[in-house]
């Protein structure tokens, strides 16, 4: 076989109807790139039998991880949305309407008939035309940001194991992609509910970050992949940097005064409502952790950058993210 090029390869999806139970792919993911890996620490015996090496190996406990990097598609999204720690609303008859809470949920199981039930991914790359089949995944981080106008996704996956599989046969859809002028940055009050109003055009650059601590489970039965996948703390952020106007955000940084962020990128329409595909990402509750205001340089702009962090409210969620999508899940 000769060699390859990583534009050979494909990505597909699948949701499992039995935890860590592969399923052929339903659906094709354009990705920028991968390193899904097998990872294991195998047992090398440290026995003293009058030499200074190890004198055995035996297999141990492994499981996968590793990162996806895409451009955000919402006909795409919502799959990866699903395999991770989140409470689900779908409303609507096409476009969909999906919003993504965090849950208190120490693992997620899988249940491909309920449109509302997070579930574990089974993912196919194929590379040089060798097919690996990844079973159990989940989502374990994500970090949306935008790049040169675009909205991008970085995500960490970890999956339970490997299975053995053919090649599949692809179909893709269109792309559909949020543009450079898709995007607005909203700042208000914080709340369960947030009233936002006018855009803040100041904005230099947006990184949404979430991060859901999760980690590969081996219990003793008669299978060396992980038994699943828990999931600790819920460690979310906004990070920017913004033109430095005044310093209303600045003293509500020293007051410790929790505010409102959110971005909305649509198509089709200048509103979430309007639009016919979007996403929203936003923070109910952001406390600004750093707010760092400097003079850089004779030539440099004026900029304040800040890292928010998302805290619980009563009554509501830290945050959510909400996607607008012809895909219908769970039916």
């Amino acid at each position: 076989m000769p060699a390859g090029l990583g534009g050979g390869g494909k990505v597909g999806l699948a949701f499992e109807e039995t935890m860590g139970t592969y399923e052929e792919p339903t659906i094709f993911c354009p990705i920028l790139d991968e390193a899904l890996i097998y990872t294991e620490d195998k047992y090398y015996s440290p026995q003293i039998r009058q030499q200074t090496i190890v004198s055995d190996v035996k297999p141990s406990f492994y499981h996968v991880e590793g990162p996806v990097n895409m451009e955000v598609d919402p006909n795409i999204m919502p799959y990866w949305l699903y395999a991770s720690r989140h409470n689900i609303v779908k409303s609507g008859t096409g476009p969909y309407t999906y919003i993504y809470t965090p849950s208190n949920a120490g693992s997620v199981d899988s249940d491909d008939a309920d449109d509302t039930a997070p579930k574990t991914l089974s993912i196919t790359v194929v590379r040089n035309d060798v097919v690996f089949a990844y079973v159990g995944c989940v989502v374990s981080q994500f970090e949306f940001s935008i790049e040169d106008g675009v909205l991008l996704c970085n995500m960490d996956v970890i999956g339970m194991g490997e299975a053995t599989q053919s090649a599949p046969t692809p179909t893709w859809v269109a792309p559909n992609l949020f543009g450079a002028d898709a995007h607005r940055v909203y700042v208000a009050a914080s709340g369960t509910t947030p009233s936002f109003s006018t855009a803040d055009t100041g904005f230099n650059g947006f990184t949404f970050r979430v991060n859901y601590n999760a980690e590969a489970q081996n219990r003793i039965r008669a299978d060396r992949q992980a038994s699943y996948i828990s999931f600790g703390e819920t460690e979310a952020e906004i990070e920017s940097e913004l033109d430095f106007i005044d310093k209303t955000e600045y003293d509500n940084f020293k007051a410790a005064a929790t505010r409102a962020i959110k971005l909305e990128s649509t198509n089709g329409g200048a509103t979430f409502a309007a639009a016919s595909s979007a996403i929203r990402l936003q923070g109910n509750r952001v406390a600004y952790d750093a707010y760092d205001v400097a003079l850089e340089g004779m030539a440099d702009l004026i900029m304040a950058g800040f890292t928010g962090k998302m805290i619980g409210i009563a009554g509501g969620s830290a945050f959510e993210i909400a996607v607008k999508s012809a895909a219908d899940i769970g039916e």
